[in-house]
């Protein structure tokens, strides 16, 4: 029988109705509690790392999940992170880079409804992430609504439905089906040799609009690491290109990526977006902006 480790951080999963709305309360073993089947094919231990509304995070908290995974990565076949969604895909997307070289199951989970609330989506969602962490297939995932994602793309699309994430830009790696079984449609992956020494989370996102005030850009000049969320295949608009030339000029480090889900960025299919390669701006290609923000964070571009 396969032994697992849940690491409870807080979230909807967790949250009990407060005169202030819901806020994080279960510990991870009362969640387990609901999950009676789980022991039917693991042995669960559970570490209470922190109870944080997931809005609440900072790259600190998810360098702390990191690390707590690897103090004992020797001691068990597969982690669970209980989590909350609003910014479950940041975290998923740290942890594939952080851990990218751990050869254990890593599988994150939560829920759009608390534990124990009618028609709960958390009790199937926590099963499901235990079965897939005792499945043995090493790497950084999210399991929910029954669908495995890839660390590096996931998205939440919806902010109240049950099944409000997909997997950008590539199909999900598997199922969970509701007889419990595990079906991969990807082979796993090799670890990585090396994972990331370090992590920097000095890097501003700048969602461009039509109308962005030029202005606006003089005062991010030297901030270390500026990445504008651009249109379609990427590109800067003409008239904000003497203000990103000059704060490339003032040693900041300017990256591009879409608003777009999918399909990424192509600087080369239009002369906009060559222009905004030939100033010194730097493709980020197909990722999603979580995972972007992710591989800039650990020097990975």
């Amino acid at each position: 029988m396969k032994k697992l480790l849940l690491l409870a951080t807080g979230g909807t999963i967790a949250c009990r109705e407060t005169e202030n709305g819901l806020s994080p309360a279960l510990s991870g073993a009362e969640l387990v509690d609901f999950v009676p089947k789980l022991h039917d094919f693991c042995t669960v231990d559970v570490r209470d790392l922190m109870q944080l509304d997931s809005t609440d995070m900072t790259a600190g908290d998810r360098l702390n999940i990191a690390q707590a995974v690897r103090r004992d990565a020797e001691r068990y076949d597969g982690f669970v992170i209980a989590h909350g969604t609003d910014t479950l895909a940041y975290t998923a997307a740290l942890l594939y880079h952080l851990l990218a070289d751990l050869a254990k199951p890593v599988v994150l989970t939560g829920s759009m409804l608390p534990m124990g609330a009618p028609d709960s989506d958390a009790p199937c969602n926590l099963l499901d992430a235990c079965r897939v962490a005792a499945d043995g297939h090493a790497g950084v995932v999210a399991v929910l609504s029954g669908k495995i994602l890839a660390g590096n793309r996931v998205v939440k699309f919806h902010s109240t439905q049950i099944d409000a994430f997909l997997s950008a830009g590539m199909p999900p790696l598997g199922t969970v089906g509701s007889d419990g079984k595990v079906r991969w449609d990807v082979p796993a992956a090799p670890p990585a040799q090396t994972a990331p020494a370090a992590l920097d989370p000095h890097i501003l996102l700048v969602k461009l609009t039509p109308d962005l005030d030029p202005t606006f850009f003089a005062a991010l000049h030297g901030y270390p690491k500026v990445m504008l969320e651009t249109f379609g295949a990427g590109g800067i608009p003409v008239r904000l290109e003497s203000e990103v030339r000059a704060l490339i000029a003032s040693g900041t480090r300017v990256y591009i990526t879409s608003q777009c889900i999918a399909g990424g960025v192509h600087l080369h299919h239009y002369a906009v977006g060559r222009r905004a390669e030939a100033m010194g701006a730097i493709s980020l290609g197909d990722r999603t902006t979580e995972d972007a923000l992710a591989a800039v964070m650990c020097g990975e571009i």
